[in-house]
């Protein structure tokens, strides 16, 4: 049966009771497939996607595999309003082509019948990809505290802090250490801790950062299992009171990487994944049915889960962009492209970096061609002195077609070997060049063959985080000079990128203390993960729970507080308190033993 058929047939009898239909129309502008046409590596579970429908009366749609046949199935909208999913009831064969048809609709990248093809992959038989193990283990130099003992996070040390420094930004980092507790951390500009949320057992957290969503402020990260420098895993986002909000699995079948995890406009998403397929390998010396990594990147609805958009690597990069050789025998799937970021433009085209290629891509996610290549071999741009990159990571698009790079100076095998540096290159669209603004470097030169980023902050200065190999954060002025300097301490943690944001934030629990008796006093330690408000605190006390009266106020010294007053007492309560006074929370009363 065609879907035509089922949507002809399922409103009348209501088996899909409240799922919204959003029909094609007839004559319309064309609307864009995923996956796209000529896709060469779709997953055999994959959706359907269109982007660009209305909600008129709809045209007819066939889907077809050449080994599975017409599949039925269900169709569902995008939270905005502009697409829908073709969900089917049956997945595909694998390495078989699929056929998709409206009758009376135009689509994109349709053939001369109107139709857009797209293959199924091929899994690896065999391929086992095994996580790294769960480190755990009390590094000598955490952070201890008596009010939050499960916490050991590391301390971060500002070394230089000099000149028109951003001064509204908290610090945002995943630190991850080879012993001791991986999570999301945020510090104040001094270095103290505000928040930190400890990586589930096993896994470990990336790309930790504030973004917005639905014109509200939220913290978002990357959560998972690290193999092979790749992640699989979920993306997180948590409220302004670390409530969570939703947590993207990707779709279709692949899981997100640990390299992006980028919000987008209208309530989406943007992942990486990278997907072990068999693919032919005959133009780089391989077989013509080997192990390779494709790079996938996909756009969710956050409030659906349905995928909205999806591109492949495989198909669009060609294996001579890559600089990484074909090595028969390795434990790992050839990794040719290593998609590391992905950023929607303004101008709805998509900015990736890929690793393995030293170059950045402009995309048309629509046709799912590639639009222009900066650096790497063959750059459309003619590349300036000092715009050379490698092995970078997190390509951005500023204002004034500058772009951010994270340039490693190293990191693929046979490949420079110099130190590492952020830059910021001016692209001349008419004449094709690309001039060299900025070039961020410490006064101490910084290896890093891995990871790193480069974020441009509201004063217009930059903020460097140097990557895996490296404990260092630098803020650089608009004119490029070093202005803030810090470290993870101890120096073996490291943060896959760094940031600086403004953070205000609420949380949904109470705070916490923790009392403890002496012959004379009472001793109190007060807490608050993640509030971002508390000026001081205040202890009331009293020889029962109905006549506590405050005894002493403390002004907050850092994540922790301490303070002590006469063993006089047999309850304890304590109030945090904004700088106006106002109360902004309290603890349970604690009986004094």
């Amino acid at each position: 049966m065609t879907l035509g058929r089922v949507l002809a047939v399922l409103p009348i009898m209501g088996v899909l009771g409240a799922v919204p239909f959003v029909n094609l129309s007839p004559g319309a502008a064309d609307v864009s497939v995923y996956p796209a046409a000529g896709t060469p590596s779709a997953s055999p579970t994959t959706q359907i996607s269109f982007r660009g429908v209305s909600n008129l009366l709809a045209g007819q749609i066939t889907v077809t595999g050449s080994k599975s046949g017409v599949h039925g199935g269900q169709v569902q909208s995008h939270s905005d309003g502009n697409g829908v999913s073709f969900i089917p009831n049956t997945p595909f064969k694998t390495g078989e082509t699929v056929t998709v048809k409206v009758t009376g609709q135009s689509l994109v990248g349709a053939n001369g019948s109107g139709e857009v093809t797209f293959r199924t992959y091929t899994p690896v038989p065999g391929l086992k990809l095994t996580p790294n193990p769960d480190r755990g283990g009390k590094p000598k130099h955490s952070q201890h505290f008596q009010t939050e003992p499960s916490l050991l996070p590391p301390s971060i040390k500002v070394l230089k802090k000099k000149g028109p420094v951003n001064k509204e930004g908290d610090l945002f980092t995943a630190p991850k250490i080879a012993v001791g507790q991986d999570g999301a951390m945020i510090t104040d500009p001094k270095g103290r801790l505000i928040w930190f949320h400890r990586a589930p057992k096993g896994t470990s957290i990336y790309d930790f950062r504030t973004q917005n969503l639905n014109g509200q402020p939220v913290l978002t990260w990357w959560e998972g299992r690290v193999l092979f420098a790749k992640g699989y895993g979920q993306g997180v986002i948590y409220d302004n009171t670390y409530k969570k909000v939703a947590k993207i699995k990707g779709g279709n079948g692949f899981k997100p990487d640990l390299h992006e995890f980028q919000l987008g406009p209208n309530g989406s998403a943007y992942t990486l994944s990278f997907q072990p397929v068999m693919y032919d390998l005959s133009s780089v010396g391989g077989p013509k049915s080997a192990a390779v990594f494709d790079s996938v990147v996909q756009q969710i609805d956050i409030k659906t889960g349905l995928v909205e958009s999806e591109w492949h690597a495989l198909g669009h990069i060609p294996f001579t962009d890559s600089y990484v050789h074909y090595v028969r025998g390795s434990e790992s799937p050839y990794d040719p492209f290593h998609v590391n970021s992905v950023e929607p433009e303004s101008n709805g085209k998509l900015l990736i970096s890929a690793r393995n290629t030293s170059a950045v891509y402009e995309l048309d996610p629509s046709t799912g061609a590639v639009l222009w290549k900066l650096g790497g071999k063959a750059s459309t741009f003619k590349m300036g002195s000092g715009t050379t990159f490698i092995a970078q990571h997190d390509a951005r698009r500023i204002a004034n077609d500058d772009i951010t790079i994270f340039d490693n100076g190293t990191g693929v095998s046979g490949v420079g070997g110099r130190n590492a540096r952020g830059i910021v290159v001016h692209l001349d669209m008419g004449a094709k060049t690309a001039t060299l603004v900025h070039a961020l470097t410490r006064s101490h030169a910084v290896k890093s063959p891995s990871q790193g980023n480069v974020q441009t902050l509201p004063n217009g200065n930059y903020f460097v985080g140097w990557g895996g190999s490296s404990p260092y954060m630098s803020e650089f002025s608009n004119a490029g000079s070093l202005v803030f300097d810090a470290q993870f301490n101890p120096k073996d943690n490291n943060s896959y990128r760094s940031f600086r944001f403004p953070w205000t934030a609420y949380p949904h629990f109470a705070p916490r203390g923790v009392v403890r008796t002496s012959k004379s006093k009472i001793k109190l330690w007060m807490s608050w993960n993640g509030a971002t408000d508390v000026w001081n605190w205040e202890a009331l006390a009293g020889r029962s729970k109905d006549s506590l009266a405050s005894v002493k106020t403390q002004r907050k010294s850092g994540f922790e507080t301490y303070t002590s007053f006469p063993r006089s007492y047999r309850y304890v309560e304590v109030k945090a308190r904004a700088r106006d006074g106002s109360e902004l929370g309290h603890t349970a009363v604690v009986a004094v033993k």
